[in-house]
């Protein structure tokens, strides 16, 4: 049965068994997702992370003809400052305090839907749910159906509340699952209208990475709608006529595609990602494959890689050990790009794993069963820590930031403002890694200041001393 006839999506904690807190080696987590329920963990100490919020206000930060509010205290819609600085994105608080808490903030809610509907124009309203919300138990479901008819726009509430999961990448599930539901035109599979286009699904790819792989799509004339960020409402709504679709991370956009598939008909591409050489090959042949491209693929494909062996010649990591951040869907071509530039992965960090990850930690089958894992968003001390025992020369993050890492006498290099994906990515990761290993005089300052930031004695701990498992 498919999970949109539900009006809430469960955690992924309960659908997946996702782990979002684990420390050890890659393979006790293998021997552990062996089992029917792998063991959940809690942290009793946090430096810094995100949560589902956050992860929600992300997803809808970059759609166009849409508003967003964030039911809630002020400081729950900060991170609404963040997402706007490379869109005009259109967001608004309700500002609660404690009186609405006690006595209940329907009518502030109102009047808050009210102005953004006369300020932006906008055609959809998202509400994003708060712990605020949660506490006071606001009947938004009775409020809403009557805003809609009363001001003539589409007004959904995202299930958040901060509570129910520590997995923040199920705030994307929440808002697909409310795309799916409300947004996306509902036709019969066998009744669809097929339009000329494949959608791409895309949720907390930078600009530069989505450039670098909509260049092999237009190259090979593949029309695409990358949804859901930089989609409009309009474009969201016809995501169920495309011809296909593929997820440039199934880890976030997996369950989109699925259930396209399942309910709306669109045909889902599970591809490779897209990273590296052979991810990238991998990938364009398997989209040319399914489009019936393929001899236009293989001439691409032999022109873009003759062109790319002069940087892959320079073996710019050779010799050298490398902690690898990256997402868990990305792990293992970047394991493979890191070896095929002539350096050795160290240790690795993933926001998450769980039993859909099975097939991807067996095929990691080549790395060494010892390597440090640790399972983390955020948390710098606990990657500074496995850095303080296990030395690296390199830091690659793929989406954080990493200037941590030079505290511990690792070169820091972040991709967060950089191509990860095609082969534009590898050259720009080649590039960065070359200018990241000429700042030696910004390392050794930073070094000093990491050092005097974390204690001795607290990089000595184990740097899984507070990840508990659960007791029930």
């Amino acid at each position: 049965m498919s999970c949109l006839d539900e009006r809430k999506i469960l955690t992924r904690e309960k659908r997946l068994s996702t782990v979002s807190h684990y420390n050890g080696t890659l393979e006790t987590l293998k021997d552990e997702l062996l089992g029917d329920e792998i063991r959940q963990r809690v942290r009793t100490f946090s430096q810094t992370t995100y949560d589902e919020i956050i992860y929600a206000v992300q997803a809808l930060s970059k759609i166009e003809q849409a508003a967003v509010i964030v039911h809630g205290a002020a400081g729950c819609a900060a991170s609404g400052i963040y997402f706007n600085q490379e869109l005009p994105f259109q967001w608004y608080s309700t500002n609660l305090n404690e009186r609405d808490t006690i006595l209940g903030s329907d009518e502030k809610l109102r009047r808050t839907v009210i102005r953004v509907c006369e300020e932006t124009g906008a055609k959809t309203i998202f509400i994003v749910g708060t712990p605020v919300v949660a506490i006071n138990n606001d009947d938004i479901n009775s409020l809403l159906p009557e805003l809609e008819e009363e001001l003539n726009i589409r007004v959904i509430f995202i299930y958040t509340d901060g509570f129910k999961t520590k997995t923040a990448v199920n705030g994307y599930d929440i808002v697909l699952h409310s795309l799916l539901r409300y947004i996306v035109e509902k036709t019969g599979a066998s009744d669809r209208k097929t339009e000329d286009f494949i959608n791409v699904v895309t949720l907390s790819e930078n600009i530069e990475t989505l450039d670098s792989v909509t260049k092999i799509l237009e190259d090979l004339g593949i029309s695409f709608l990358l949804l859901p960020q930089y989609a409009s409402i309009d474009g969201i709504r016809l995501a169920g006529r495309a011809k296909a679709t593929i997820v440039l991370n199934t880890e976030e956009g997996g369950y989109f595609a699925r259930e396209l598939e399942e309910v709306f008909g669109v045909s889902y591409i599970e591809t490779d990602v897209p990273a590296g050489i052979r991810g990238t090959r991998k990938f364009i042949n398997q989209v040319a494959k399914a489009l019936e491209l393929q001899e236009r693929a293989a001439g691409y494909i032999e022109e873009q890689e003759r062109v790319l062996q002069k940087y892959v010649k320079k073996n710019i990591l050779a010799g050298r050990q490398v902690f690898l951040q990256t997402g868990t869907a990305w792990t293992e071509r970047y394991i493979e790009l890191v070896e095929s530039l002539g350096g050795s992965v160290s240790g690795i960090a993933v926001p998450g794993v769980g039993q859909e990850d099975r097939s991807l930690l067996e095929r990691l089958g080549t790395v060494k069963k010892t390597l440090p894992v640790t399972v983390a968003v955020g948390q710098p001390f606990e990657k500074a820590n496995m850095l303080a025992k296990k030395e690296a020369d390199f830091y690659l993050a793929v989406r954080e930031d990493a200037v941590f890492a030079a505290g511990r006498g690792c070169i820091p290099v972040s991709l967060k403002r950089t191509a990860c994906l095609g082969y534009e990515g590898v050259k720009q990761l080649i590039s960065r890694l070359e200018q990241a290993e000429k700042g030696g005089e910004l390392r050794r300052l930073a070094e000093e200041k990491e050092k005097a930031y974390y204690k001795a004695s607290w990089l000595r701990k184990s740097s899984g001393w507070y990840v508990k498992q659960e007791v029930k």
